[in-house]
């Protein structure tokens, strides 16, 4: 088994914004979409499991901005296994440069029942797990209390993952769009907790509050939180 998977992931112009610099979101994307394929390389799959993966929690840390065409490098490894939640752990490097960390926690969902599958019920976790390499904590609880309604925004076709619920990476793009960025604000770290599944049809109540240094963001639809968000700000040269 293969437990630790590096993967290359080319800037383009569709991860940039208005200040040339990429989007929270095209980590999250690159995360998601490493975690994936080394889950398949695994054989830990929809297919092979009878389950599916739903990210609970991602914590993520940058030290520098991307530009258009950059190559970064997306390492990631299984960092531990604590109750039902299975680690996810990811550095990030451009031109062998450390550009960030991020760690995550998930969870598997039986395809029928979407009740949790604990590891001790998929015969792979056992050789899962890579210890050996430095890791950030497991992600916490964010108090998101107290925010002014920022916007809304309805869920809409181009928001849906293959479960026909809002995306992940979707989430963190939305949450970018409640930090009114300016031309010098750099994400410096950014944890979203999904706590509730967003289906079509439903319309978002974007909650926030930012100071020059953090900022939270808060998730609500038909009376439910459905995400909680909170992060640092750096400065962009």
């Amino acid at each position: 088994m293969q437990l630790i998977f590096d993967k290359d992931y080319e800037l383009t112009y569709s991860h940039i914004d208005w200040r040339g610099t990429a989007r929270p979101s095209a980590y999250f994307d690159f995360m998601q979409d490493a975690a994936t394929v080394h889950a398949r390389l695994c054989h830990l799959d929809r297919g092979d499991i009878g389950g599916l993966w739903v990210l609970s929690r991602m914590h993520a840390e940058f030290t520098r901005p991307l530009a258009p065409y950059d190559t970064l490098r997306v390492t990631t490894w299984c960092a531990g296994i604590k109750g039902p939640s299975w680690l996810r752990a990811f550095s990030f490097a451009v031109d062998g440069q450390p550009a960030g960390q991020a760690m995550s926690s998930w969870v598997i969902l039986d395809t029928d029942s979407h009740r949790i599958l604990r590891p001790s019920q998929i015969e792979q976790a056992a050789s899962y797990v890579c210890l050996d390499r430095e890791a950030l904590p497991m992600p916490g609880k964010l108090d998101v209390s107290g925010l002014a309604l920022h916007h809304t925004h309805p869920i809409l076709y181009s928001d849906l993952d293959v479960n026909g619920h809002l995306n992940n990476v979707r989430i963190a793009a939305l949450v970018s769009d409640a930090l009114d960025l300016t031309a010098h604000d750099f994400v410096r770290s950014l944890q979203i907790n999904y706590t509730a599944e967003t289906p079509a049809g439903l319309t978002l109540s974007l909650y926030a509050a930012r100071t020059a240094d953090t900022f939270r963001v808060r998730g609500e639809a038909a009376g439910k939180v459905r995400f909680e968000a909170a992060g640092t700000f750096g400065r962009l040269d």
